[in-house]
């Protein structure tokens, strides 16, 4: 169905296009996790098989979870000649083993506020019932431990402090593992790339993305020593590059040497609202898997705040296996056309001698929606066109300057049209297949057309998934887009099926649009999928000149030539008017 309407900095973390993973995988079906098994479990605490059976084949489109990770300041370099990316951990600023990079980059976590001038902290974090009654949060007494990477901030600089997720305790908003959450405010920032010398200081940062995560977790101490391991970032020497070493096959949100957090299920009917103070203002377009936002971004003296209100959201989630003797006749002739379509890694059926690599493509990697459509539509009738489970998330990020690339300047910060360098919009959807940026404008629809995918049907087959979609942009964008005025502007959004047909709304299908003030705030809920596109119009009534006023002249208005006189014939009178007027036969002038 069509809605219309490593490290994350320079390569450093791999960001797929949408947040959603799909891949190709064969596991023996002793290793595979079903449905009926775990109706029990909830879908976040479901866990994917670990090894590969070259026996089987299947799909798997998955959720990325944003917690993992550590705080790191990095040195950048060139590519090597092999293509490879090199960087390396960096003590500070100064640390002479940095010196001959180009430029330096962070990953860190921002913490609690400390006073009401404290910026890149965070103010605020309450949950909210349906009754709008607000649930206040404190710091718990576990927390993770500091990152391995240590190194010094710089505030004239605007390089922030190493830091990590922070887990909070909301009494009140219990979820199946307690009351614990974890918030994480991700962000991250650059030097200017390629302006250092050896010997020289570094440039100021440039803050580049920032994302917000919360998660509800468990509590699980470790029973045995190994049972989990906190990640880390190392450097090897000998290939001079930096890799962060974690267990691959961890599902902890958040992981220690002594203890596991795992993912919960967010508890039903809650709003959840976060407030973070930056140092600098944050450019560009927002994405969020998140219901019914409500974003408010001011200026404060020494920087911006972030006011954020908005529902999690279920995503589907699917990971089917198959016998290969089970696949359609057409599978081989499939597998040879597509399997390369994407890049990928490779697991190994650990049953052979040798082991027996088994090729697993991600086609959401390719960039735009169209590869990971093509998958689902030949897997969904051989798994069910069902989801595997719908774990629920909730996390808004910016979008990477690549995932920007196809997107209108109208959307771009800075864009010399607009008075201030801030964010420009939001979109949010549940989809497990979104378009990778905002809404992309259709000039000759004169539409904004949002592209969405996902399974028809819950993991028990039957019950149709219901999707949502919200779109928030500030008026001044509008107004770029379509070249409006500062009239009024009205807005509509529709659902268009795969055949381009519009689908009429039913009681399902509710929505909300208000286009009245500095924000158009447009949302649309309970379409269904496959891969519809959702479609925003946006007019503007035009204003009609005034009449124009008359025009005074100077000049003296000439005199007529002409005269009236009244001519009589009996009882009859008659006026003639004429420059030399005379009266008819039979009349006579009076």
């Amino acid at each position: 169905m069509k809605l219309i309407y490593a490290l994350g900095m320079k390569g450093a973390y791999r960001r797929a296009a949408s947040t959603l993973g799909l891949v190709a995988l064969a596991l023996t079906s002793f290793l595979s996790t079903s449905p009926a098994s775990s109706a029990e479990i909830e879908d976040e605490l479901i866990k994917l098989p670990t090894e590969i059976s070259a026996s089987n084949t299947g799909v798997i489109f998955r959720n990325f979870i944003e917690t993992f990770g550590e705080s790191v300041l990095a040195a950048r370099y060139p590519n090597q000649a092999n293509g490879m990316f090199k960087s390396r951990p960096c003590s500070s600023m100064t640390d002479p083993k940095c010196d001959d990079s180009t430029s330096l980059f962070y990953t860190t976590y921002l913490p609690i506020c400390t006073d009401s001038a404290a910026v890149d902290c965070i103010e605020k974090f309450v949950a909210k019932n349906k009754d709008g009654k607000e649930f206040p949060s404190g710091q718990d007494s576990i927390q993770p431990t500091p990152s391995y990477s240590v190194y010094k901030a710089d505030s004239e600089s605007n390089l922030i402090g190493p830091g990590s997720p922070t887990i909070f305790a909301i009494p009140g908003a219990e979820h199946g593992g307690g009351n614990r959450y974890a918030l994480s405010v991700r962000v991250q920032g650059a030097t200017p790339e390629g302006e250092h010398k050896p010997g020289q200081k570094f440039g100021k940062f440039v803050p580049q993305n920032i994302n917000i995560s919360i998660i509800p977790v468990d509590y699980v101490k470790s029973s045995q020593q190994g049972e989990y391991q906190k990640g880390r970032w190392v450097f090897d020497e000998a290939e001079q590059k930096s890799a962060f070493q974690k267990n691959p096959f961890s599902t902890c949100a958040i992981e220690e040497d002594s203890f596991c957090m795992n993912q919960r299920a967010f508890p039903a009917d809650f709003t959840y609202q976060v407030v973070i103070r930056l140092r600098s203002s944050t450019n560009g377009w927002l994405f969020g898997r998140v219901q019914k936002p409500d974003v408010v971004i001011t200026s404060i003296p020494g920087g911006e705040k972030w006011d954020v209100t908005a529902a999690p959201v279920r995503i589907p989630q699917i990971w089917e296996f198959v016998p290969l003797t089970s696949m359609p006749k057409d599978f081989a002739d499939w597998k040879a056309k597509n399997w390369e379509s994407a890049p990928s890694s490779g697991l190994y059926d650990k049953t052979t001698s040798p082991h027996t690599e088994v090729r697993i493509p991600n086609p959401l990697n390719t960039g735009g929606v169209e590869t990971a459509i093509n998958w689902l539509n030949y897997w969904m009738p051989i798994t069910g066109d069902k989801a595997t489970a719908a774990p629920s998330t909730w996390s808004i990020r910016n979008l990477s300057p690549n995932e920007m690339n196809t997107a209108s300047s109208c959307y771009d910060s800075n864009n010399p049209k607009y008075k201030e360098k801030r964010v420009t919009g939001i979109v949010t959807s549940n989809a497990m297949i979104t378009s990778a940026g905002p809404p992309q404008f259709d000039a000759k629809e004169q539409s904004l057309i949002y592209q969405v995918a996902g399974p028809h049907f819950e993991k028990d087959g039957k019950s149709l998934f219901r999707g949502t979609y919200d779109l928030i942009m500030r008026k001044d964008v509008a107004q770029c887009l379509y070249n409006f005025t500062n009239a009024p502007i009205k807005a509509s959004i529709s659902v268009i099926n795969a055949n381009g047909e519009e689908i009429v709304a039913t009681e399902q299908i509710v929505e909300r649009n208000n286009a009245s003030g500095e924000w158009i705030t447009l949302g649309k809920y309970g379409f269904t999928f496959s891969s519809p596109r959702l479609r925003v119009k946006l007019t503007q009534e035009k204003i009609a000149a005034p009449a124009a006023s008359p025009v005074q002249s100077n000049q003296p208005v000439a005199k007529s030539n002409k005269a009236t006189i009244t001519c009589i014939k009996g009882k009859i009178n008659k006026k003639i008017t004429g420059v030399n007027p005379k009266c008819p036969t039979g009349y006579r002038k009076k």
